[in-house]
């Protein structure tokens, strides 16, 4: 029974050591641990202070990368716009242009095809002429052969007769 129930000589023992080892503790472990908890309290409050600092600084970063996306994503709408319009201007010329230019050719090809006309009409009513002419020409030979035979017949029947 005595492991059980100590007797009052081992509790006065271990009381007395347990006060010396107190009072040892206290002389030289406790302050130095405690001091020791004190600066490891306040890295970690300085820490969190740092990583609250990082915090918000990281926060303004991300405001200032949203704000500038933001203006980055207007200007580019905005380009995207007027790049638009230039194209819009550019096609409406080039078409006005194409629309100018094909009726330049289209006058020009009548014009082309007028003058050509007139000088077809004129070489033809030329050939016209030159074919009347001709035709003209073998009738009038046809018809002074023939004069010329009478004039002939007349001439050798007054001969024979005189």
């Amino acid at each position: 029974m005595d492991l059980v129930t100590p007797s009052i000589g081992l509790i006065v023992w271990h009381t007395i050591i347990f006060i010396i080892l107190m009072l040892f503790l206290s002389k030289f472990a406790w302050k130095p641990i405690i001091s020791f908890i004190d600066q490891r309290e306040e890295k970690i409050k300085i820490s969190i202070e740092k990583a609250d600092q990082v915090k918000k600084k990281l926060e303004s970063i991300e405001d200032q990368k949203n704000k500038i996306l933001k203006n980055a994503y207007v200007k580019r709408d905005i380009i995207l716009k007027e790049a638009i319009q230039i194209r819009e201007k550019i096609k409406s010329k080039a078409k006005n242009e194409g629309m100018i230019e094909k009726k330049k050719i289209i006058e020009e090809t009548r014009k082309t095809i007028q003058i050509e006309k007139k000088v077809a009409i004129l070489q033809l009513k030329k050939k016209i002429g030159d074919i009347s002419i001709q035709i003209s020409e073998k009738i009038l030979k046809k018809e002074l052969d023939q004069y010329n035979k009478q004039d002939q017949l007349i001439k050798e029947l007054v001969d024979k007769l005189y």
